[in-house]
């Protein structure tokens, strides 16, 4: 007999013989059972006592929810029974030339067997099965190398239960029957039981209780991936009400997994516990243990159509900081300035969603740390009660014993912090540095589209230049610094100055103007500003720098300064005496160094010979300009000279002139020169 039909396997109703097998084959759970399987057993179902010795169906196609499949054919010669499909697809994967073939195959009255059978696909499975047509019931073994043993149960009807026992599975068979978006595994292997009950589509219990090791698995794109992961997976669900009312358990005892921008290891127990329904996921309690870490709990609810987060609940207990920080903030950072952080103690929180926005969130630091990797900034000591309720004014405590900026130490502070929704105010906060301290006054901050923007003003009390220097690994300086700092904008990774930035230093005044800062703390800082100085003291500059004795008053004009990465790149520079009466005098050595910056063919001229003798001698004035472009420094002097430009014109008795002849030079070179003469390298030589 050879029955043929198109399209639709509703057509085969119209054979009376087999209304009873095409709706077993459609109540059949696809998803779970395997789809061909599924296709395979409907064509064994249509051999009957009444075509025990000979049959053939062809199928041209199927077409279903969840699969299609076309070129079905079954056949019976004697009791040599195949069947096959051409092509079938299923979540998104396709195969070809699926078939069944069983040497020997016994038909009874209700019984359909076959143990000695052969699943070709994409693989080969040796197969043996036996199937109840009436009973609608179908047990199933698969028995492949290295004791791999899969034994599953089906029973159908108004009611339908699969139940699976598994021994010694690759994780790798499963690659087949999952969506092609998932990461799929490739190596693992996997024991335990699963069972699976419902009524039509419904899914009413399900019962999985799982071993997995050695599990690998990775997607297309590189950004998922796990290798010898080894834990156990529990899971319980029974219908109530309308709802799927389930809970589970998974421990992951070892193994590394890479979620993008993750990285994990193994380690964590994850217990939970929830209802389903069509239309909302609950989580009425999970628990995460992760010994490294702490115990972290939560609940909420996910809204299935809209795919959104309707409420949530999170919290954790004196977690651990430094693992916390290393696993789940650093990935987040990127490109940032704390993207080379490390932090240290204990914190605590508990945050709350609903409607899908946050609503609140307690937050609280205990004995923290915060440090940079290359010693850019550092915390110690950090105290934080941050207590924060959308649409209302909240105040935070925050402490910190103390720490550092750009190698500066600063001192313990504490202040509080005033919180309304998304902005942030610290009326006053005075921070010690350095013998002195930063004052900071009014600051606010608040979060937009384009990030946190911020803004303050304040000043700095005196400063000891001792410590300044030292801290900064300079010669060592006298004296100390005190400023005026106008309004300071942050916005969009850029740092500016409304006003001008008012310094005192060197018994004279230091005026920053135009001052931009970009990525103050990331890997290649940029800053651009005007300074201009005014009445430094020479005889401070040069004791500091171990110059020479130089007597005097400088004015110092630092136009469009460009730095990157902290490095001049561009300038346009002049040193000059200042205006006005005062004691003016040079010593020899001072004389020797000025010259050396020149290069070579600079000159020391005197007036007499004799005076050769003499060790500090007299200038009207001095100056020295460096146009800084494409790494090569335009010099200048204070007027012309033969073949050249004046550095110091002689004055008084005995006076003498310095005069340079090298208007072109590198600036690592007079970096270099600059370097050799502070550190005392140059003898003094007068001609």
């Amino acid at each position: 007999m050879t029955a043929n039909t198109p399209h639709n396997p509703a057509a085969l109703e119209k054979l009376p013989s087999y209304n009873f097998i095409v709706r077993g084959l459609m109540a059949l759970p696809y998803r779970s059972l395997g789809a061909a399987s599924g296709i395979l057993m409907f064509l064994i179902g249509a051999i009957s006592p009444a075509f025990a010795q000979h049959f053939s169906l062809h199928i041209e196609d199927i077409v279903a929810p969840t699969f299609q499949a076309s070129g079905i054919s079954a056949e019976l010669e004697n009791e040599h029974f195949t069947a096959a499909i051409k092509q079938f697809s299923f979540q998104g994967h396709r195969w070809e030339n699926v078939r069944l073939n069983c040497p020997k195959i016994s038909v009874g009255h209700d019984t359909i067997a076959c143990n000695q059978g052969t699943l070709t696909g994409e693989q080969s499975w040796p197969v043996r099965f036996n199937f109840s047509p009436n009973a609608k019931q179908l047990v199933l073994d698969l028995s492949l190398p290295a004791k791999e043993h899969w034994h599953v149960e089906a029973r159908w009807g108004k009611r339908w239960e699969i139940a699976a026992r598994i021994e010694n599975g690759k994780a790798a068979h499963f690659k087949t029957w999952l969506p092609r978006e998932l990461p799929a595994p490739s190596a693992g292997i996997i024991n335990g039981k699963l069972r699976f009950s419902g009524n039509d589509a419904k899914l009413l219990a399900a019962d999985a209780d799982l071993r997995l090791a050695g599990v690998a698995f990775s997607d297309t794109s590189g950004l998922h991936a796990g290798e010898k992961i080894s834990g156990e997976i529990k899971l319980r669900a029974h219908s109530v009400n309308q709802e799927l009312v389930w809970q589970g358990e998974a421990l992951w005892e070892q193994g590394e997994i890479y979620w993008d921008p993750f990285y994990l290891t193994g380690g964590a127990r994850l217990s939970a516990r929830g209802r389903l329904n069509p239309r909302q996921i609950t989580l009425e309690h999970g628990s995460l243990h992760w010994p490294s870490i702490g115990d972290i709990s939560a609940s909420g609810k996910w809204d299935r159509p809209s795919h959104t987060l309707a409420a949530a609940t999170i919290e954790g207990t004196q977690l651990k900081l430094d693992a916390l920080h290393r696993s789940f903030v650093l990935p987040l950072l990127g490109k940032t300035a704390l993207a080379k952080s490390e932090a240290s103690g204990q914190i605590s929180f508990s945050g709350h969603v609903d409607d899908g926005q946050m609503k609140s969130l307690d937050l609280t630091l205990d004995q923290a740390s915060l440090q940079d990797k290359d010693g850019r900034f550092a915390l110690h000591g950090v105290h934080l009660t941050l207590p924060w309720r959308a649409q209302a004014a909240t105040v935070a405590d925050l402490g910190i014993d103390g720490g550092q900026i750009l190698s500066l130490p600063m001192g313990g502070f504490k202040t509080a912090i005033h919180m309304q929704d998304r902005k942030i105010n610290v009326p006053s906060l005075s921070i010690p540095l350095l013998g002195g301290n930063l004052n900071i006054d009014n600051f606010q901050a608040a979060s937009s589209a384009q990030g946190w923007q911020w803004e303050f003003e304040g000043g700095l009390t005196p400063v000891s230049m001792e410590q300044l220097s030292a801290a900064l690994h300079w010669p060592k300086m006298h004296g100390t610094l005190a400023g005026v700092v106008p309004r300071v904008r942050f916005e969009a990774g850029k740092l500016t100055l409304d006003g001008a930035l008012l310094i005192k230093a060197f018994d004279g005044t230091a005026v920053i103007q135009d001052l931009v800062l970009l990525d103050a703390l990331g890997p290649a800082p940029r800053l651009q500003a005007n300074i201009d100085m005014r009445n430094l003291d020479l005889d401070l500059l040069t004791r500091t720098f171990s110059f020479g004795s130089m007597q005097g008053r400088v004015d110092v004009a630092l136009k469009g300064l460009e730095l990157s990465n902290w490095k001049p790149v561009a300038f346009d520079a002049a040193v000059r005496s200042s205006p006005s009466n005062y004691p003016r005098k040079i010593s020899q050595r001072a004389v020797q160094n000025i010259s050396s910056l020149g290069g070579a063919g600079a000159a020391a001229a005197i007036q007499r010979s004799f005076l050769g003798i003499f060790e500090q001698f007299g200038y009207r004035q001095l100056g020295l300009s460096c146009v800084l472009k494409n790494g090569i420094c335009l010099m200048d002097g204070v007027a012309a000279a033969p073949n050249g430009y004046v550095i110091v014109q002689g004055g008084g008795i005995p006076a003498i002139t310095v005069i340079g002849y090298n208007r072109s030079v590198s600036w690592d070179e007079l970096i270099t020169r600059l370097q050799r003469v502070t550190q005392g390298n140059v003898k003094p030589v007068v001609q």
